[in-house]
Formats: structure tokens, sequence, C-alpha cells
């Protein structure tokens, strides 16, 4: 069994701001204010809000591409994390396609088959998203949860970074939770008495690391 693993969000995670709400403000503005209500009168699941949205959108592959990279911002700190070298997986609620161009304009490198999340197919048809890690039909579409799951048992430790609702299960079956500081997670957390370090950006991940950890490479 390897010793310690990092399963990490991406949507204000990872980024400053969401993805999905940024490449829709381009686009239709009106529609993400009046989804971001229904969700928080728990109208729709997080894969509706996702699903409703990114299936509205009228444009190709490439546009899609361009707009959803125009606006985003990637904690500046998330590099820096990476250079401690410790395992890694991105676990998102959101898409390969809002995920994989930014990182490659941001010059970030990590493996396709170290990313969970949905998809996006484009056809003539529009745009259709698919579920690809989805479980017992979970609200988010991607069951983070089980992925955690499948982690512990081939790692002594799992930590869980993330920030929002989709990541509630995830935190309650990780050994250790960064919860991002003012946000849902984090409230979860705490009435819930899970173990966790409120964050504001990865600089703060960085300190804990360098102080409980050693900041060295776990083998």
């Amino acid at each position: 069994m390897k010793d310690l693993i990092f399963l990490v969000d991406f949507d204000r995670t990872i980024t400053m701001n969401d993805s999905t709400d940024e490449l829709m403000n381009q686009f239709n503005p009106q529609m993400v204010e009046d989804y971001q209500k229904k969700f928080r009168r728990k109208e729709i699941r997080v894969r509706d809000y996702i699903k409703g949205l990114l299936e509205s959108l009228k444009i190709n592959k490439e546009q899609y591409k361009e707009a959803v990279t125009k606006n985003l911002i990637i904690d500046e700190n998330f590099k820096n994390f990476l250079k401690f070298g410790y395992e890694i997986r991105v676990v998102s609620a959101g898409t390969y396609e809002n995920i994989i161009p930014n990182f490659e304009k941001e010059g970030i490198q990590i493996p396709l088959e170290h990313i969970y999340s949905n998809k996006l197919e484009f056809t003539n048809d529009g745009i259709k998203l698919t579920f690809p890690y989805d479980k017992d039909d979970c609200d988010e579409g991607i069951s983070k949860k089980a992925i955690v799951e499948t982690y512990k048992e081939r790692y002594r430790k799992v930590y869980f970074i993330g920030d929002g609702y989709s990541d509630i299960d995830a935190a309650s079956k990780a050994d250790f939770v960064f919860a991002k500081k003012g946000r849902y997670l984090e409230k979860f957390c705490n009435d819930n008495s899970i173990e966790f370090l409120s964050y504001e950006t990865f600089a703060d991940i960085i300190d804990y690391i360098a102080k409980n950890l050693g900041g060295k490479k776990c083998l």
C-alpha cells in the first residue's frame, strides 16, 4: 500500500472562479442567474445545473475551448503545490472540456488518466453531456465518494481538497479535508465534525504540507 494521495476538485479549488459560470456568462448570463436560484432552492441537482447550461450552447468544440479559457483564473499557488511531487488526482463535477484546455493554457501537465470528470460530446445536433463516473444516479453525475473509497484501498491516507456541495460526500470518506474558507464544504465539515483545514488559496495548503508532512515526496 502506498503512503498518501491528494484528490483535488477543480472549480473554485484549483481555479478561483467557476469555469461553467464564466463560460455561460459570455453567452447567456441570465440563464446562469436563473439556474443558480433554482439550485439554491434545491429545485435542481448539480448534474442538472451543468447539463442544462452546457447543452443550451450552440457552439462547436473550438469555440467552446476558446470561451472556456477566456476568463478562468487558476490559483497561482497550484503549480507550487504540484512541485512537492505528491500523487494527485483531479476529481470534478464539471467536464474534461473545461479542465484540460485550461491546464494546457497554463502549462500544467497532469495525465488524462489522473482526471475524473464528466464529458462533453460535440455533434451536429449540439452538445451532449455524459457521465462516465456516475453511480446510483448521484446528484453530481460523478461519484466522488466512490473515487475516494477506491483510493483508500490503495493508500494509507487520502487527502481531499474542495469547496462546494459536490464535494461533501467525498469529504465524508476522506482521511483529511481541506475546505475552502467561506464555502459550503467548510460549513458541512464544521456541522458534521469532519477533520479539516480551512484554506483560501493553495498557499495555505502548501504551508500545511511544509509543517506537517515535511514537504517531501512520498514514494
